[in-house]
Parts: C-alpha cells; sequence; structure tokens
C-alpha cells in the first residue's frame, strides 16, 4: 500500500518512523525494501532501538534518485532511564542536505518520545542539531518530518515554532489549512494531529499545498506536502 502511494505522488524526499531492519546497518529492512518495491529511490536508515539480537527500529529517509545527496548525518538524543516512559526506547534525528532545483536543503526525520517530559527537552536538542548542520552545509532552508507524539498546543511544537533564535519552523499543515485540524492517528479515526511537515522557508520559498495521505499503510496517517523553492 505504501509503495503504490509513493509511487502515485513520486515525492522528492519521503521520511519514516518505526522503520525496523535486522541489523544497524539497514540492510534488508523496511526502507530499503520500499524504496525497491516503490523504483527510483535510495534509502537512508538510522536505528534508534537496537535489541540484544541485532534486530533495530529506527527512522529513514528515502530520496529520489533523481536527487542530488551531498552527506547526511545523525544525532542521538539524550535518554532519561528512571522515565517509565522513555526506559530504553532511544530517539534519533537523520538529517541529510540535498541539492534539488540549484538550491542547498537540509532534510530531517524524527520520532519523538511517548514521555511529554522528554519531548520538552530533546527538542531543543533537535532545534540545536539543525542549526548546527544548517551552518555546516550552508543551507538554503531545511524540512522537518516526524511522528513528535505532541499536539500542536504543546511546548514541544510551540517551542518549535517560537524557535527564532535557530529560525523558527513553519507548521506546513497550518499554513494550508489554518483553523483545521488534520487530525493524522489513529488511522481509522484520527483525532489527534501528532505527524507534521515543518519547514524552515529560504528565500522566495513557498508552501503551496499540505494533505493528509488517503490511506494507511500503518496506523498513523501520511502527511504531504508541496514546497515551491524560489521562482
Amino acid at each position: 500500500m505504501l509503495a503504490r502511494l509513493i509511487g502515485d505522488l513520486r515525492p522528492c524526499l519521503l521520511g519514516l518512523q518505526e522503520v525496523h531492519a535486522p541489523a544497524a546497518s539497514g540492510d534488508l529492512g523496511q526502507a530499503g525494501e520500499l524504496s525497491r518495491l516503490a523504483g527510483g529511490y535510495r534509502a537512508w536508515f538510522a536505528p534508534g532501538r537496537v535489541a540484544a539480537s541485532g534486530e533495530c527500529e529506527g527512522v529513514a529517509l528515502l530520496c529520489r534518485e533523481d536527487i542530488e545527496v551531498l552527506d547526511h548525518s545523525v544525532e542521538a538524543l539524550t535518554l532519561d532511564r528512571d522515565d517509565p516512559f522513555e526506559r530504553d526506547s532511544q530517539r534519533v534525528v537523520l538529517r541529510a542536505a540535498i541539492r534539488h532545483a540549484g538550491a542547498v536543503v537540509d532534510v530531517l526525520v524524527t520520532h519523538l518520545s511517548l514521555s511529554k517530559r522528554a519531548r520538552a527537552r530533546t527538542v531543543r536538542e533537535l532545534v540545536s542539531f539543525a542549526a548546527r548542520e544548517r551552518q555546516k552545509s550552508g543551507s538554503h532552508g531545511a524540512v522537518l518530518m516526524g511522528d513528535f507524539n505532541a499536539l500542536p498546543s504543546e511546548e514541544a511544537v510551540c517551542y518549535l515554532q517560537a524557535s527564532a533564535g535557530n529560525g523558527s519552523w513553519l507548521d506546513a499543515w497550518t499554513q494550508a489549512h489554518p483553523g483545521k485540524a488534520g487530525g493524522t492517528w489513529p488511522a481509522g479515526l484520527p483525532l489527534r494531529r501528532i505527524d507534521y511537515v515543518f519547514v524552515q522557508p529560504g528565500e522566495g520559498w513557498a508552501i503551496t499545498r499540505c494533505e493528509r495521505a488517503p490511506f494507511s499503510g500503518s496506523d498513523h496517517l501520511g502527511v504531504a506536502a508541496w514546497l515551491r523553492l524560489g521562482a
């Protein structure tokens, strides 16, 4: 189902969460399988939780093969093992710098904790990581995708949008559908909006459209955003 949806939309970039793989390299994992099924994509995987057997779960980026990937990096977010909603649920941020339509863009994907306290802490780490990587890449702007496990009114999401010191992030859904709920979870009755595409726009950028996926291959509805980079 997901491969068919990707085939219909043909996005330049796709961010995935709760991606499983038999090893930390991501070889033979779900991201690689999905890129092969959809055709015309390359996959990058970053493990979060790693079991004693070596099996792991993490996040991934799928980049269309006509997109030039300049480099990529991973940041492990801090973990409070005394927090019952965190424990061993390691969370990471995967980032790639790409060149598209003459612009360098930093693209990030993450999956924040089930712990509200952890989300408030680690979103600050995420913002700092994104700012450092943007400085290194000299990117024109950035895109951040992910399951934040947080409603739009929660501290973590509000901090992200108000982080003017590092460049504020625009919520693509709110920009395209002001005042509309846009729930993404659970997929069968999406009452809570916890999945996002955020944009740190470069000069002349515009968010032209943002929609929820028409169907789901998981318990969440996907979010698709269309960006125009300059002219």
